[in-house]
């Protein structure tokens, strides 16, 4: 399943840069596969649920929906973001939101495992 990860990461990254390139739709797949895949991954052993995770997911499906109204830089940010997430929760590090998906500032910062 790694491999399959890291190449929905490499995926997603190649979509931000291209975005321009994406419809509404292909956008809204991306995203709300991404949502998927970091639902689908295992929590990190012995980690109570991670809240922001979870406000993240809300928030990249938020624009997952809204793709046809937002920006290419909102969607470009929310699909670096969603890579952001995969890649950290990968890595088994826990994720901290800096700021809101598809905000310019936005990006998630690396939170090291206190179990590690």
């Amino acid at each position: 399943m790694m491999t399959t990860v890291t190449s929905f990461v490499s995926e997603l990254c190649r979509a931000a840069n291209e975005v321009h390139h994406l419809t509404p739709l292909a956008a809204r797949r991306l995203l709300e596969r991404a949502v998927a895949v970091i639902h689908d991954m295992p929590e990190i052993k012995g980690v109570e649920a991670n809240n922001t995770v979870q406000d993240a997911t809300i928030a990249l499906l938020k624009v997952a929906v809204s793709a046809p109204h937002r920006s290419e830089r909102e969607i470009r940010s929310a699909l670096l973001d969603a890579a952001d997430i995969i890649r950290l929760r990968k890595s088994g590090r826990s994720v901290q939101r800096d700021s809101e998906p598809g905000e310019k500032t936005g990006h998630f910062s690396e939170k090291p495992n206190d179990l590690a």
